[in-house]
C-alpha cells in the first residue's frame, strides 16, 4: 500500500506531535461540555459562547485528525552515522572565524532560531553528503558562503 504522505521526523519532531495530539485530546472533553452548556442557554443565533466553544471544537477535530495521519504515517529517521552529514545529523560548521552547530531536520520542525536547519533548505543540501573537513558553498542574497564541516554528530 502505498502511504498517502511521505514524511521524515526526528525522534524530537514525532514527540512533539505525539505531544500536541495529545494535549489536544485532552482538551477536548472540556470544550464539549462548554459547549452544551451553552447550547442550554436558549437561543443559539446570538450565544457567543456556543459559537466560540463549537469553532475551537471543530479545530481540535480537524488539527487531530491531521496529526494522526502525520503520526500515523511518519518514518522517524536518525542520523545513520557520524562520518557523513545526513537527515537527522548535528553538524558543526565554520564560516570565516565563527563556529556554528546546526541540526538537519525536515522542513516541518525547521527553527532556524534553534539552529535547525531543513534538509531542503539551501544550507541543509549543501552540507547533506559532506563529511569531516570538506566545504559546503552556499548561495544567498548576500553572496556565497563557505561552510568547513567541523564535526558531525547523531541526533539526541
Amino acid at each position: 500500500m502505498k502511504k498517502p504522505i511521505d514524511l521524515q521526523l526526528t525522534q524530537e519532531g514525532y514527540d512533539k506531535l505525539q505531544k500536541e495530539f495529545d494535549d489536544l485530546m485532552a482538551a477536548r472533553p472540556d470544550v464539549l461540555t462548554r459547549m452544551v452548556a451553552a447550547r442550554e442557554m436558549g437561543d443559539l443565533s446570538e450565544n457567543a459562547g456556543y459559537h466560540a466553544a463549537k469553532e475551537r471544537l471543530g479545530y481540535i477535530d480537524r488539527r487531530t485528525r491531521h496529526l494522526k495521519l502525520m503520526l500515523r504515517f511518519a518514518d522517524v529517521v536518525s542520523a545513520k552515522g557520524t562520518n557523513e552529514v545526513t537527515f537527522g545529523s548535528v553538524v558543526k560548521v565554520q564560516n570565516g572565524e565563527t563556529e556554528v552547530e546546526f541540526a538537519i531536520v525536515s522542513a516541518m520542525e525547521a527553527d532556524p532560531t534553534k539552529m535547525k536547519v531543513s534538509d531542503v533548505s539551501p544550507i541543509g543540501k549543501a552540507l547533506l553528503g559532506k563529511k569531516v573537513g570538506e566545504e559546503a558553498k552556499v548561495e544567498s542574497p548576500g553572496g556565497e558562503m563557505v561552510y568547513k564541516v567541523l564535526e558531525i554528530k547523531s541526533s539526541k
